[in-house]
């Protein structure tokens, strides 16, 4: 029996034991977490005589905050002794001395680590993170040394010395390491891209720049048939945006490797997305020459020097006898290659200039007949031919003629975005009409639009109708939609006079701000910019609570940096939405702008 009560009561010392240390440990380590050093180390004290590996990592560092050096030299000295953390020891032992400024002791710390560490891969890796977490590179960089030099495996360690370089700010053996690397193992490349697109500012650090230049160039001269080094300088012109130098690498690389232009295909994509249109038309009409036998990308290539072509003329002023020879262009292209769905864009771009830009809308509405009788196309395709054709029908006048082309097209996609796009264009000729309640009614439906473009212009549309109708006053919104009827069909005088008469009529009526904004539509799309800034700044300035004033403030920030080349004004105006009109279905694309301004990266 007394046997029996003493293994109780030695149970419940143990588990009391156990309990009461692991306690003292959770009031330890809140201390610590609170940044209490002083207090958790009056519990650290006692824990780590029973438990010192539970307890090492916070202990040693309330010691070090607390400037106990001399304790936390001891506890390293006796962890050295230990096999197991002796390396590790070794570099805080080194870390403390530096605190101290013992720099040739710190620095003796650091060497015996080197020389103690196993030389395969983990246990170098392990060393070279530790001292890099100290930021002690140069010690980073001879661990790597000793594992090239001394490892089984023969790893080389390239990569990670050239990035450490780079944390030391040693562009130059950083950039030898990256090239040393490729020259060995080229399937790095891309790897290297990424690491120093992220150390080296090319826009910030022009000197750093160059000097990759002059790297890469040497190495090139030296390797003249080696590809990674030739595609290391194309990567470097398309980041610097010498985009000639990249088109000269490219091809190189495609003769050399007798390839099928895809390399180009890609360039000349990215040059026309960034408005490089010369260099985009010259890669282009490089593929082009190729032929269509040797090719895959001939035909796109010459779609692709029409996109090329049509985005230029939009951004800059052009004649109507460019226009036209563009048209000709666009004709002479379509006669050449097959017509198939893939051709839409070409198809609706070369309408856009028969029947908007040369206003030849007759002879647009022609040119999609004949292409809707004569190919084959897929249902979707030719439902979105039909609503290129009802547009035109607007040109023309023929609105009955477009409404039902729109319905035909509501009809068969009534589940589909297109089915929403032709229900609004719908909605919008019961507007010209006069027909405000049925427009309405359309209107209501599409505001829950999968569609957020069809969602925002119904609920525009919608918000129009209903702000515009005082006291079930229809005459001046009538005279307004009318307006918009001759804007359409490029009655601009027609609109202006229509536009005017609101005013006159109806002083001080909601829709005045709708009226300015249809003219600076007009004024920029006809690039008159005088009086396009004209009439937003009217809009700012008197008409703060209607409904274009976020709209105007958005041209306006368009206007400044597309055309007037002022991005600090664009950017003046697009914060104004974001901190003015927070609740703008227009500050997502503000946000953007603003921050491609003040150039921040964009994902």
């Amino acid at each position: 029996m007394k046997n029996v009560v003493l293994c109780f009561i030695l149970i419940f010392t143990v588990v009391g034991g156990i309990q009461a240390q692991v306690t003292d440990k959770e009031i330890a380590d809140y201390h610590f977490n609170q940044g209490r050093y002083a207090e958790a180390k009056l519990y650290y004290d006692k824990l780590y005589e029973t438990a010192p590996e539970q307890v090492y990592v916070n202990y040693f560092k309330c010691l070090v905050a607390l400037k106990e050096f001399e304790t936390a030299e001891q506890i390293l000295k006796k962890r050295i002794k230990n096999k197991s953390t002796e390396v590790s020891a070794l570099v805080q032992l080194g870390n403390l001395y530096t605190m101290q400024e013992r720099k040739e002791e710190a620095a003796k710390q650091f060497e015996t680590a080197i020389d103690k560490v196993d030389p395969s891969r983990a246990f170098i890796q392990r060393l070279a993170n530790e001292l890099s977490q100290i930021q002690q590179y140069p010690y980073v960089i001879l661990t790597y040394e000793k594992g090239k030099k001394k490892g089984k495996d023969g790893y080389a360690y390239n990569f990670e010395i050239a990035n450490t370089k780079g944390q030391m700010g040693d562009m130059n053996g950083m950039i030898d390491a990256f090239l040393v690397l490729l020259l060995e193992e080229p399937h790095y490349l891309a790897t290297v891209e990424t690491s120093l697109a992220r150390l080296i500012k090319f826009e910030d650090h022009p000197d750093q720049s160059e000097m990759l230049r002059v790297a890469i160039l040497k190495r090139l001269q030296a390797n003249p048939d080696n590809i990674t080094m030739a595609e290391l300088m194309t990567w470097f012109c398309i980041q610097t945006k010498n985009y000639p130098c990249a088109m000269q690498q490219c091809t190189a690389i495609d003769k050399r490797l007798k390839e099928d232009g895809q390399r180009l295909i890609e360039l000349a994509n990215l040059c026309l997305e960034d408005n490089a249109f010369k260099s985009a038309a010259d890669c282009y009409e490089y593929i082009i020459s190729k032929g269509q036998n040797n090719s895959p990308y001939f035909y796109s290539a010459k779609m692709g020097i029409l996109q090329t072509r049509l985005k230029e003329y939009n951004s800059t002023t052009t004649t109507q006898e460019q226009w036209g020879g563009l048209g000709v262009q666009y004709q002479s292209t379509l006669s050449q290659i097959p017509i198939t769905d893939e051709t839409l864009t070409i198809i609706e771009n070369f309408i856009q200039i028969i029947g908007y830009r040369l206003q030849m809308a007759d002879s647009a509405q022609r040119t999609v007949s004949n292409y809707l009788d004569k190919y084959n196309f897929s249902p979707k395709v030719r439902a979105k031919l039909k609503i290129v054709l009802g547009d035109l029908n607007i040109i023309q006048n023929q609105i009955w003629e477009a409404s039902l082309l729109y319905s035909q097209v509501e009809l068969e996609f009534k589940e589909d975005v297109l089915g929403n796009e032709a229900k609004f264009k719908n909605a919008k000729v019961s507007f010209y009409a006069g027909d405000f309640a049925w427009a309405q009614s359309q209107l209501d439906a599409l505001k829950g639009s999968t569609s957020k473009l069809v969602s925002n212009d119904a609920i525009d549309l919608s918000v129009l109708i209903l702000e515009s109708i005082p006291d079930s006053i229809e005459t001046p919104l009538e005279i307004y939609a009318r307006a918009e009827l001759q804007a359409k069909q490029y009655q601009y005088n027609a609109t202006f006079t229509t536009l005017d008469s609101i005013a006159k009529e109806f002083p001080g009526h909601p829709l005045i701000d709708e009226a300015l904004y249809l003219k600076a539509t007009i004024s920029y799309n006809q690039m008159d910019w005088i009086n396009c800034e004209k009439y937003l700044k009217e809009i700012i300035d008197f008409h703060f609570t209607e409904l274009k004033y976020d709209d105007a403030m958005m041209m306006m920030g368009q206007l400044n940096e597309y055309h007037l080349n002022n991005k600090e004004e664009a950017m003046k105006w697009y914060e104004k939405i974001l901190t003015e009109q927070p609740g703008s279905l227009l500050v997502t694309e503000a946000r953007k702008s603003y921050r491609r301004l003040r150039g921040d990266q964009m994902q």
